[in-house]
């Protein structure tokens, strides 16, 4: 793992792109909350993940002014940002299969719960070649039982 950092940063050191990283984090936190906020549907997540995929593209050719090795606020800032768009692929594709409602998940699509069918925690993996897969572990019960809020 700390190999896999020192080659970020040494990547992100070296690079000498065009892109801003300020820019693409604003526009990043503007597309998530307009299209992945509490609630979303179908069409705003599919949305939500063309724009993430992009953003990502654009991070690929972003560059930092400051090359210093002390207190480097750029080189922090574009590592956070590069693991900000990898977060909310993971968080935009789990939406996505998640055809339901539950809790600060509101899906206007899919309005009600399914505790049949999603009574289940989402567990999202980066494969080899960078896409998301999904996988799912099961809720242990507790004491108390779960149920559907209405308020």
């Amino acid at each position: 793992a700390a190999d896999d950092v020192r080659g970020r940063i040494e990547r992100l050191k070296a690079a000498t792109g065009t892109e801003n990283v300020g820019r693409i984090r604003t526009k990043l936190q503007e597309d998530m909350m307009t299209n992945a906020s509490v609630f979303r549907d179908d069409a705003s997540l599919t949305t939500a993940l063309e724009s993430v995929r992009d953003l990502k593209s654009q991070y690929e050719s972003i560059s930092i002014q400051d090359k210093g090795e002390i207190f480097n606020y750029d080189l922090t800032e574009a590592l956070e940002l590069g693991y900000l768009l990898d977060l909310a692929e993971s968080l935009v594709v789990s939406a996505k299969a998640r055809t339901e409602s539950r809790g600060a998940h509101s899906r206007e699509d899919h309005t009600l719960r399914d505790d049949a069918n999603w009574m289940k925690h989402t567990l999202a993996y980066r494969n080899e070649d960078g896409s998301i897969r999904l996988d799912y572990k099961p809720v242990q019960g507790g004491k108390y039982i779960p149920m559907e809020r209405k308020y």
